[in-house]
């Protein structure tokens, strides 16, 4: 409970942070590969060096610093540094093949790590273009932190406190390692199922590829200016939307469903988001309607199952314009964007569990008001009991979320942007959605792009390993006599 009392060892966050690096640069060898294939000849060089001199980074930390053992509070800053990190990284090739400002394509990495998919894509962009931030979509979807623990860590404290920070207490597998590699087949096997189904539906490989990276990860960049409205048919869509579905839901839960198929349904996170999902579609094609109601609205209907699908599970594809609703259609989706999918999952918001959470807390303080005030009344969800530091943490997180929100919506409104507009681009952005009602473009304020960013971040790290990183405690011991006193008098 005190460990952030004493400062974090800054030599052992270095230390696994060359892990990072050399895991990363692995992930940088495959735009390498894809530009080869493309014939971008010149962009092949640029990824191959900058996965070498990220090789050769990590490498280099790894000799000189010695081991250390992660304590909980370096496991806390590692999963803070490694999202701006990577996009970091993975921005300067990004840059220069493309050849875009910096400050575009960092935010385009990280919009790509944290599986949202606003967008400051160039005029003209190239295969290649679509291909990596799509493959960067897939890596965040799964977790770096799970290619490290998959890859590199030996099995022990270190690993166990890098899983707890990133993925909490549950496992699938008796060691972390074990449930981090099979997290990673699972992913893998519903990306496989993803690619065939958009395959079946007659998209042609390259561009199956590019929306599977990105459906699957819940992070909705696409090859096509109009999202999915640029295509045809049901079949696209449809296989889509299922694609999201399996991303939104927590991939801890396949395993079980091999065993037993009506667990799925059983899940509460998976009923709540087929039940939200259902009045969704409803109260969506009701405000796209203008709330007419008759024959009109069976041709609404495929898009508004699509919509409220992709913002429900912060996918972020669109078959609509979005700029062109209506203050209520916004709204409506700027809500349904926060809610997002499943915990453990690759999708964003304040997660469904929590709202679940949420909803039974509310249902207790008012059944308690019919009990004597001595019976005992655990909080439960489904059959297990939720702990009061657990309900602590939601409620703290979900206060946190919406000061974030409100904050980033009033920095877009000082620039003379409407509120409904303001709160559904900062709502997509800390979701890690990505819908955009057009604000987000290579020509928005710098100021703004940097908010976007930090709120991406915030969305995909969930706020707290971010706040606990710009602590000054959390780098500097306390020198003040009076708060060592306190600090004793509490252990004691």
């Amino acid at each position: 409970m005190y460990e952030l009392v004493s400062p974090v060892n800054p030599f052992a966050v270095l230390k696994y942070t060359g892990h990072l690096l050399l895991v990363f640069s692995a992930v940088l060898l495959v735009p390498m590969c894809a530009a080869l294939v493309l014939g971008e000849t010149s962009a092949a060089v640029i990824y191959g060096s900058s996965a070498l001199i990220s090789a050769g980074t990590g490498v280099l930390i790894q000799k000189i610093i010695p081991d250390f053992e992660l304590e909980l509070k370096e496991a806390l800053i590692l999963a803070a540094v490694t999202f701006p990190l990577c996009s970091l990284v993975s921005a300067v090739p990004m840059a220069l093949s493309a050849g875009m400002p910096f400050l575009d394509a960092y935010f385009e990495c990280v919009s790509s790590l944290t599986t949202t998919g606003l967008s400051l894509a160039p005029n003209s962009p190239t295969k290649l273009f679509f291909f990596t931030r799509s493959w960067l979509q897939w890596i965040g979807g799964i977790g770096i932190i799970v290619l490290v623990l998959g890859i590199l860590i030996r099995p022990g404290t270190t690993a166990f406190r890098l899983y707890r920070v990133n993925f909490g207490e549950s496992r699938v597998r008796p060691s972390v390692i074990a449930t981090a590699r099979t997290l990673g087949t699972v992913y893998l096997v519903l990306t496989l199922i993803s690619l065939t189904l958009l395959l079946f539906s007659g998209m042609s490989f390259y561009e199956s590829v590019c929306h599977t990276l990105s459906a699957i990860s819940t992070g909705g960049f696409s090859t096509q200016a109009e999202s999915i409205g640029a295509y045809e048919g049901f079949l696209i869509p449809f296989f889509i939307t299922i694609s999201c579905i399996m991303g939104a839901i927590s991939f801890s839960l396949y395993p079980e469903v091999l065993k037993n198929p009506k667990t799925l349904i059983r899940d509460p996170q998976v009923r709540y988001m087929l039940g939200l999902s259902i009045l969704g579609t409803a109260l969506f094609a009701l405000t796209l309607s203008g709330g007419n109601s008759g024959p009109e609205m069976l041709g609404i209907l495929p898009d508004a199952v699509f919509q409220t699908v992709s913002a429900l599970t912060g996918t972020g594809f669109s078959t609509i314009d979005i700029a062109s609703l209506s203050d209520a259609s916004k709204g409506f989706l700027s809500a349904i964007m926060c809610i997002g999918g499943s915990i453990g999952s690759t999708t964003g918001g304040i997660k469904l569990f929590r709202l679940i959470v949420i909803v039974q807390l509310i249902r207790l303080v008012f059944y308690r008001f019919f009990l004597p005030r001595e019976a005992i009344t655990p909080l439960k969800v489904k059959s297990q009991v939720v702990d009061p530091d657990d309900v602590y943490r939601i409620m703290t997180y979900v206060l946190l979320y919406s000061v974030v929100l409100v904050f980033s919506a009033f920095i877009f409104m000082l620039y003379g942007i409407n509120s409904a507009d303001a709160i559904f681009e900062t709502s997509s952005a800390l979701a890690t959605a990505g819908l955009s009602t057009g604000i987000t473009d290579p020509g928005m304020p710098a100021l703004l792009k940097l908010v976007l960013c930090a709120d991406m971040l915030l969305g995909r790290v969930e706020i707290v390993p971010l706040f606990i990183l710009f602590l000054p405690r959390t780098w500097f011991e306390r020198s003040s006599k009076t708060g060592e006193r306190k600090v004793r008098k509490d252990i004691a």
